[in-house]
């Protein structure tokens, strides 16, 4: 272990000791007895003594504990209230600087982002049907397409043939 750990461990130790005094002294209103702090066993060994002095001693901590809620200054219920009410006034105050900053929405950008939103809908809604009106027009052009292009393929088909009889009544 280093100086400088040793140094730490006894600080340590000193202020716990410290902290231990002080909250022994403030418990006892001020009084310190260590010989009684020190003391490990009752004068009397009856165990109805024992029972007694540990009924006394629930009842004198529960009195020290009523005795000290209703020593409680009941200000603190007004110190929150005026503290409220100077937070809502400071942000009533401020909204509009703390909005921009944090970069907050409000109801209006909310109702804005709202209508177009609606709009981008019917948008899409309507380019929908714009492409599918678009594709069934396509598709009946291809079809004529494809019925015209078949009816030239036979056209030629019959032209070869024609001419293919043609050329043999020549050879013959």
């Amino acid at each position: 272990m280093d100086i400088i750990e040793l140094l730490a461990v006894i600080i340590l130790v000193a202020a716990i000791v410290f902290l231990v005094y002080y909250y022994i002294k403030t418990a006892n209103d001020g009084n310190i007895d260590i010989k009684e702090i020190l003391k490990f066993s009752p004068k009397d060994n009856d165990v109805n003594s024992l029972v007694d002095d540990d009924i006394q001693e629930k009842k004198s901590m529960g009195d020290k504990i009523k005795y000290t809620f209703k020593d409680i200054d009941k200000s603190y219920a007004n110190t929150t209230d005026a503290f409220s009410k100077r937070l809502d006034s400071f942000l009533d105050e401020r909204s509009e600087e703390l909005i921009e900053s944090w970069s907050l929405v409000t109801t209006d950008d909310l109702s804005s982002l709202e209508e177009r939103y609606a709009t981008a809908c019917d948008s899409i809604e309507a380019l929908e049907k714009r492409f599918s009106e678009f594709t069934n027009a396509t598709d009946a052009k291809i079809e004529d397409l494809d019925k015209r292009l078949k009816a030239l393929e036979e056209a030629e088909k019959d032209l070869e043939e024609a001419e293919e009889v043609v050329v043999e009544a020549e050879k013959e």
